[in-house]
């Protein structure tokens, strides 16, 4: 378990911080520049969206590393195991999606190819998504362990957390797989939305519970 302090209330506040900005920069890029880029027949327009996407993914992935090399030092004395395949499976998500934005940049600069290489890049963030759910379902044990949650918050949190972990495994198993099932499914989203939102909210505003103390290290 974790020892509360002001250092530690400090770093999960900067965590939530950096969650809040994946979050933000993940979605406006998906929903609203990449989203409008592969509906548009204008090639000027198209391009302009994705050059704008591609700043904001750029921007989520230095905070997904800053989260999960901050993550990985406030829990490596609670599971060090678990902590450090979490932090390699968030980091191997952030470099998949980066290795899949080249994609959208040659779409960039070849924009009779958009197509082809859009749905490429599709794929590359959904392997990225694999990745996530790893690091997901080991967060919801890790939180589990750590002795911050309130007894409210216990019951809730690590529990959605697992759900989106299987979320993001399913769909981007069955999107990987070119199944037409993956996009009946695509509103299950949703749910990881709600989860990681409530993450970052208690990162950011949580105040651990006094009485939690550390167990012995050997």
């Amino acid at each position: 378990m974790l020892t509360p302090s002001p250092a530690l209330s400090t770093r999960l506040r900067r965590a939530g911080m950096a969650y809040w900005v994946i979050i933000l920069a993940g979605m406006s890029s998906e929903t609203m520049f990449r989203a409008t880029a592969r509906s548009t027949h204008d090639a000027v327009q198209m391009i302009a969206n994705l050059r704008i996407s591609t700043m904001l993914d750029t921007v989520m992935i230095c905070a997904d590393i800053y989260v999960a090399l901050t993550v990985y030092a406030v829990f490596r004395t609670v599971d060090p195991v678990k902590s450090l395949f979490a932090m390699v499976f968030r980091l191997t998500q952030g470099a998949v999606i980066a290795g899949s934005l080249m994609l959208q940049l040659a779409a960039i600069h070849a924009p009779d190819q958009a197509a082809w290489l859009m749905a490429a890049q599709a794929d590359g963030y959904d392997l990225g998504l694999l990745f996530f759910a790893l690091n997901t379902a080991l967060m919801a044990q890790l939180l589990c362990q750590s002795g911050l949650l309130s007894p409210m918050t216990k019951r809730v949190l690590p529990p959605l957390l697992m759900l989106s972990a299987l979320i993001y495994g399913v769909n981007s198993t069955l999107a990987l797989l070119g199944s037409n099932f993956a996009e009946t499914l695509a509103p299950s989203y949703a749910i990881p939305l709600v989860s990681e939102s409530f993450f970052a909210l208690w990162l950011l505003v949580s105040r651990p519970n006094q009485s939690v103390t550390t167990s012995p290290q050997r």
